[in-house]
C-alpha cells in the first residue's frame, strides 16, 4: 500500500504520464527503489515543471528556502520513508549519492544523482493561493 503523502507527492507534483507508473511502484515493496531510480537523472522530465521553483546544489540550496517542522523522506537508504525535522532531513540530504525526495507541507525537494558538482538538486513549490 502507498503511503498517502507520496501519493499526495505523485498527484500533485508529477507530470500526467509518469503517475499511473509511480503509483504502481511506490505501493509495491519490490518496486519502491525502482520509483526512487527513476529520480536519478532528469527529474525536469518527470516533475510538473510549472512547479520547479528552483535548482540549485547543497551549497546553495538553504538561500532558496526557508522550511520549518517536520518533513517526509524517501531514499534508498529510507526506503520506507521516515518523518523527521527539516533540518535532519536536510542532513540525510546532504550525505547522499543517490536520488533523495523530501515531501513537507507545500514543498517538495528533489536530489538527482550527484553529477560532477551539477545543480542536481529541485526544490518544487506548490502555491498556497487556491
Amino acid at each position: 500500500m502507498i503511503n498517502m503523502l507520496e501519493l499526495k507527492f505523485i498527484n500533485e507534483f508529477i507530470v500526467n504520464e509518469k503517475k499511473d507508473r509511480l503509483i504502481y511502484e511506490f505501493s509495491n515493496p519490490q518496486k519502491k527503489e525502482n520509483a526512487i531510480m527513476r529520480f536519478s537523472h532528469k527529474v525536469e522530465n518527470i516533475v510538473n515543471d510549472k512547479f520547479i521553483q528552483c535548482r540549485c546544489n547543497m551549497g546553495n540550496l538553504s538561500n532558496n528556502l526557508a522550511l520549518s517542522g517536520d518533513v517526509y523522506i524517501v531514499s534508498l537508504e529510507k526506503i520506507y520513508g521516515e518523518t523527521c525535522p527539516y533540518k535532519e532531513a536536510l542532513i540525510h540530504l546532504n550525505e547522499q549519492y543517490m536520488p533523495v525526495i523530501i515531501i513537507g507541507e507545500n514543498t517538495v525537494i528533489i536530489k538527482s544523482e550527484n553529477e560532477d558538482s551539477k545543480d542536481n538538486i529541485f526544490v518544487l513549490m506548490k502555491s498556497t493561493n487556491h
